[in-house]
């Protein structure tokens, strides 16, 4: 019994761990999005200061705005807004990677803590897993009418070792 709780403890502190992390996460990756805008501002004002130098020194030479001065303005602008779009899809990239990774770590917390639970509920030896199967077990195509097969073997295991261990078992209770 003893154990039992300190399974639902350690279980509940590696889930309470994983979802701290989750949040953390989070934050850190709307940290990253908010970067990003700041970066994003901070190009859309440079673009925003050579065009308008551009056209100082345009006018400051006696041409016009039209023409190929124009498109030499535009083309800043035209620039700019394409810095400033991948400035953005990067960051939001990086936020997306951040959450992406969060959630795999937060699903194998969970999941971490699911087996540790398990592990730690077996070593107490009340487990429905560790019973003695006294009646007929059936482990994909393999059955057999047991005489104390423990259970315990098929339990994380494949088609082959249930069928080899259910073998063993019968060889053992003939001899």
């Amino acid at each position: 019994m003893v154990l039992a709780v300190a399974a639902a403890v350690v279980a509940g502190l590696n889930v309470a761990s994983a979802i701290g992390n989750y949040n953390s996460a989070k934050s850190q990756a709307r940290q990253t999005i908010q970067e990003g805008e700041i970066a994003a501002e901070r190009r859309a004002d440079e673009i925003s200061k050579l065009a308008s130098r551009q056209r100082v020194l345009y006018l400051a030479a006696g041409l016009e705005l039209e023409g190929t001065p124009q498109a030499v303005v535009d083309d800043t602008y035209n620039t700019g807004i394409a810095d400033v779009r991948a400035i953005r899809s990067s960051y939001n990239q990086q936020a997306k990677n951040i959450i992406k990774q969060a959630r795999a770590n937060l699903l194998g917390g969970l999941a971490n803590a699911g087996v540790s639970a398990f592990n730690m509920y077996n070593m107490g030896g009340s487990s429905l897993a560790t019973d003695n199967v006294t009646d007929n077990v059936t482990f994909t195509n393999a059955s057999y009418q047991g005489s104390g097969l423990n259970n315990s073997a098929f339990i994380g295991g494949n088609k082959f070792q249930a069928q080899q261990s259910a073998t063993q078992a019968r060889l053992s209770s003939i001899l």
